[in-house]
């Protein structure tokens, strides 16, 4: 099924040029030369860089391929790179993690093998003590097919970009930050049987990516299998595991709803959310000053586009869980009451943190959460928590995020633009 999504214009962005003129002096400030105000047309990039020799940038995103609604998604940032730039700047992407592994991509940044990387921040936890204390927070926002997901998503970025601890715990590994989190959706548990009970947990062997997962499936009596998402399917099909937690888009992307179809949800929380970071090195940081806001400026189309992806990806995967024999469930209560001690543990863990002040984390985060979920209800984003009926109404009414896409970059960002 052809899925149609909005894409974020620079055009529909020109308004919020003139905020540029109060952003904060950034780390990403190396670069050399006259900036430009955030919205200028391609001619006032092109002549801003008409001096710079043109370079070529390696960029291994987060997809397989550029096929599919996230490879769309981070194909649609190279192509923008190189047309504002009239060429100056070509983003070569490597699909596939050719270059380094997911746990490996900020290394890889800071020694030149890859300029501008997509990094999972979960799978080395001892490297990222302050990202993992703030992911801690995320399985207590609810899941839902898209309104809390997008709500939380805003959230979490909004708090980490303004966490010093975060950021400071990038560049002192010798990268410069472009995007500190990103979520896509909430986990859901992919399991090749029905599982919803305390008593189903049982005995499972379930594939965990992050140390939150970690406490959350010991919490519900299960055994955790730590490994990598890529991992997951042969473990599944060879039934070494019986089921994987992790987003949608994973499970429809990677194959993991042909061999465990049945999906559970909790009630009022989340099993979790893992997130990708986005980080630069020598490469972009000794671009002009041009240069690397015009990079860093395409995320205002790339925020909007990768949530949509992920919308489009939840949907599908609906359809997959039906032609594979699966279902969609709810936790049963005593499940969900173990599941929310698994989540007040995780909170205490981060309130009591010594990676930065985690009281006031928590409390920004929610208040983060509240405000991105009014500002979603203003721009008439709501869904029932039916993910069938998500999945019917979006075949024929496809979600458009320009504009709440538009606000996280505007309110987030901006802040945090090369100056």
């Amino acid at each position: 099924m052809t899925r149609t999504l909005a894409v974020l214009s620079v055009a529909a962005l020109t308004g919020l040029a003139g905020c540029a003129g109060s952003a904060a002096q950034s780390s990403n400030d190396a670069g050399a030369g006259a900036g430009v105000d955030y919205g200028a047309s391609p001619e006032e990039y092109q002549e801003a860089l008409a001096d710079m020799d043109p370079v070529t940038l390696t960029y291994q995103p987060g997809a397989q391929s550029s096929q599919g609604h996230t490879g769309e998604a981070e194909q649609l940032f190279v192509d923008r790179v190189h047309e504002v730039s009239g060429g100056a700047i070509t983003l070569e992407p490597v699909w596939g993690q050719a270059v380094a592994a997911f746990d490996d991509v900020t290394e890889a940044v800071a020694d030149g093998r890859i300029d501008i990387g997509v990094e999972i921040p979960i799978y080395t936890p001892s490297k990222y003590e302050a990202v993992n204390e703030l992911i801690n927070l995320a399985p207590s926002k609810p899941a839902s097919p898209y309104v809390t997901e997008i709500a939380t998503t805003a959230a979490m970025m909004d708090v980490a970009w303004n966490t010093p601890e975060i950021i400071d715990n990038y560049e002192a590994m010798g990268v410069t930050v472009l995007r500190p989190v990103m979520f896509e959706t909430s986990n859901a548990l992919m399991c090749t049987d029905p599982v919803t009970s305390l008593d189903d947990f049982k005995g499972k062997q379930i594939r965990v990516g992050s140390a939150a997962d970690l406490a959350i499936v010991e919490g519900l009596g299960a055994s955790p299998v730590s490994m990598q998402f890529v991992e997951a399917y042969e473990a599944l099909q060879r039934n070494t595991i019986d089921c994987t937690l992790g987003g949608l888009r994973i499970g429809s992307e990677y194959g993991f709803l042909e061999v465990a179809p049945h999906v559970t949800f909790p009630e009022d929380s989340a099993w979790g959310r893992s997130p990708t970071a986005v980080v630069a090195g020598p490469g972009y940081t000794n671009l002009p000053l041009a240069a690397q806001q015009l990079i860093f400026d395409a995320y205002a189309e790339s925020n909007a586009r990768s949530l949509e992806a992920s919308v489009a990806f939840t949907a599908d995967a609906i359809g997959k869980i039906d032609e594979h024999g699966g279902d969609i469930a709810r936790l049963d209560d005593d499940a969900n009451a173990a599941l929310a001690d698994a989540i007040d543990g995780l909170r205490e863990e981060t309130v009591g943190s010594s990676a930065f002040d985690g009281e006031d984390v928590a409390s920004r985060l929610d208040e983060a959460y509240d405000t991105w979920s009014g500002i979603a209800e203003e721009e008439g984003h709501v869904d029932s928590g039916d993910y069938t009926a998500f999945a019917e109404d979006f075949a024929t009414d496809p979600v458009d995020l320009s504009e709440f896409g538009e606000r996280m970059f505007e309110e987030i960002y901006l802040p945090h633009r090369p100056s």
